[in-house]
């Protein structure tokens, strides 16, 4: 008789905990639901809020105006690489002019020398 009042009662025991766990799991289950769903409201809210549309139309304005300025400052840069290029390609023209005319000059000074010296 023991036995079988220790038996209906473990098993009653083990319905109760197994309807407890079920109990659990479900309202686990609607909890995370519920925390899905006010996590996808507040997104949906984020992404209809004036003030974060307005924050994304300066950022994208900004970010075109910024790149405007880039490409001018690069623009400038080349055409001052250009110019200078230009003019430091004038100076080795007339660098080199002087110095073969130096070179000339000195090649036909010392012909003159050693005609004297030979002389």
């Amino acid at each position: 008789m023991r036995s079988k009042l220790m038996l209906i009662a473990a098993a009653g025991a083990a319905l109760t905990l197994a309807a407890c766990s079920q109990e659990h799991a479900t309202e686990v289950k609607e909890g995370a639901q519920a925390a899905a769903s006010d996590i996808k409201d507040a997104a949906k809210n984020i992404a209809n809020d004036p003030d974060v549309k307005e924050a994304g139309t300066a950022i994208k304005e900004s970010t075109k105006e910024t790149a405007g300025e880039l490409k001018e400052a690069a623009g400038e840069a080349a055409d001052k690489a250009g110019e200078l290029g230009a003019k430091a390609g004038q100076e080795a023209k007339e660098a080199g002019s002087e110095l073969k005319h130096d070179a000339k000059k000195g090649a036909a000074e010392s012909k003159r020398q050693l005609n004297e010296a030979t002389n």
